[in-house]
Parts: structure tokens; sequence; C-alpha cells
């Protein structure tokens, strides 16, 4: 089907790109066997809408839920993949030119200071406080929710068919978001303010007893140097919005609010630049531009 195509496209567009790149991808070998098993494991996948989903008449009611859970885990794999995808940008970030590392982040930086008339970390660096910090790391947190609950809603639906046409739609929607964002990092690596230690040693600490501690866990274990622009964060949380806006409105609009949200904290928390969230936002209309035409092809085509 339309997903797993692009999913396979992807797939084997970065196991052919480290090969001829590997003096520069450090652990080639590792992403290299994991693309090939991610392909052999897909190919070897039972199509979409096999028999083996259908209940047997008088089935015992914890082999339906295990079959539930079966069916949910073989429709929803590609947006699993992305963790992995994602994090293992920091090693083919800079692939593509070593001698120049993260060289794109510099225009990021010129682009910021010509339309704000400074970079937005040290605009907003006055208006920090406790409230404001544990805030805007609550709505920087509510990715997580916007995504994966997102995605989870469009399953469950109400009253239709699973998979239904709003989990097509929005699966669809935002892994085709998170690989607009992916295939670009390579040509154009920028890391966050975050990372700039002059920049930061200028800024005045964020506090927090909740949220900020735990996003800044979080991203002490899983953050990416590299993979800055588009967002991918604000690409793939408006892709959500947009999927579930035709079938589910109102959770449209809850998870808009957490993404509009989210947008702002990308910038206030320093993780991005500026003209990082519009790059994202635009990668998540094309996300789900795509998720709706691909879901409008066949009931399953989106999937």
């Amino acid at each position: 089907m339309f997903l797993d195509r692009i999913v396979l496209a992807y797939t084997a567009w970065v196991a052919l790109l480290v090969v001829p790149l590997r003096e520069n991808v450090s652990r080639w070998p590792t992403i290299l066997g994991f693309h090939l098993s991610v392909l052999a494991v897909m190919i070897a996948l039972p199509r979409r809408g096999a028999p083996w989903e259908a209940p047997s008449p008088g089935e015992a009611t914890w082999k339906r839920r295990f079959r539930s859970g079966l069916r949910f885990f073989r429709y929803s794999y590609p947006l699993l993949l992305m963790v992995f995808y994602f994090e293992e940008v920091h090693q083919t970030v800079n692939a593509l030119r070593p001698s120049a590392p993260y060289w794109f982040e510099s225009r990021l930086y010129a682009a910021d200071r010509f339309l704000f008339g400074d970079l937005p970390s040290i605009l907003l660096n006055p208006s920090t406080g406790l409230l404001q910090d544990e805030l805007m790391h609550a709505f920087y947190f509510s990715y997580y929710f916007i995504v994966i609950g997102g995605v989870v809603f469009a399953w469950l639906g109400s009253g239709s068919a699973r998979p239904g046409p709003a989990f097509e739609t929005t699966l669809t929607s935002v892994v085709t978001a998170f690989l607009l964002c992916f295939v670009w990092y390579p040509f154009l690596p920028a890391r966050g303010p975050w990372e700039n230690g002059e920049l930061m040693a200028s800024m005045t600490p964020f506090q927090g007893r909740i949220f900020t501690p735990i996003v800044e866990a979080i991203l002490a274990r899983g953050a990416v140097s590299g993979g800055c622009f588009p967002s991918s964060h604000v690409a793939a949380s408006w892709a959500v919005v947009l999927g579930l806006a035709r079938f589910h409105r109102r959770a449209a609009w809850i998870c808009g609010f957490f993404a509009s949200g989210l947008s702002l904290a990308c910038v206030y928390t320093r993780y991005h630049h500026g003209v990082d969230v519009p790059a994202g936002l635009l990668a998540g209309i094309a996300g789900a531009a795509v998720g709706s035409w691909a879901s409008r092809r066949s009931p399953l085509a989106g999937c």
C-alpha cells in the first residue's frame, strides 16, 4: 500500500546513502544492517487486510484482544520506525559534507536576525521565569501526546471499522511529514541554539519542577544533533492535527491548541531557530496533503 511504499523508499534510500559515504558515517554497518533488516521484514509482512485479521466465530476474548493488538502494530509500525530513523540522523547528518559539519546553521542564525532583528532566544530571554518555563516545557512535552495520542485516537475512532479513513489519513500524514524532514537533514545540517555553548552562556537557565526537568532528561538521552531544519516536532504535530480535522474535529482542535503551544515552545526553549517552525509547518501541511490524497484512493490505500 502507499504508506508501505514510501517507508520502503526512504529505508532503501538511507541504506544506499551510507554505502558510498561509509567513511563519513561512524556506525554505517549498524545503520546498513538495520535498514536491510527492516526492508526484509516489510517484504515478509502479510498484506494489509489479510484473512488472519478477522476473528473467528466464537473466538476467546483474550485471542480477540491479542489479534487486535497485532493488527494495530501491523498498521502503525511506520510510526515506531520514525523513532529509530530520527535517532540515526546524528550519524548521517554530516555525511555529505564532513569537512563543513552543520554548515547550514549559520544561515539559520542569519535568517532569524534578518526576520526578527536578533536571535529569538536572546529576545525571549528577559521573559523567562518559573511559570513561563514550566508552561513552555509542558507544551514541548505535549508533542508525545499529540503524535501518539492522535494516532491511537484515530485508530479507536467512533463506531467505524479499524483501520478507518481517519487512521489511514492521520498515520500517512504524520509519517510522510517525518520523512519529508528526515530526507532534508543530510542536505541542510544544523543544530539548535541550545547546542551553541557561547550563546547559552549568556542565557538565563530555565527553572522548573516538573516539565522542565522531564524535557531536559529526555533530551539528555535522546537528543539528535543536526536534525533541526525543518522542525520534525512541528511537522509531525500539525500533520496529526490536519489528518484528524476531516474526521474528528473536536480532537483536531484539542491537538491544534497543543501544537500551537508546541510551535512557540520550540523557540522559547532554545531547541529550535525561529525559521525552523514555519519550515516544519510547511512539511506538516505537505504530509497532510499526501495523507489526504492517499486515503481517498481506496479504503486501505493510505495505509
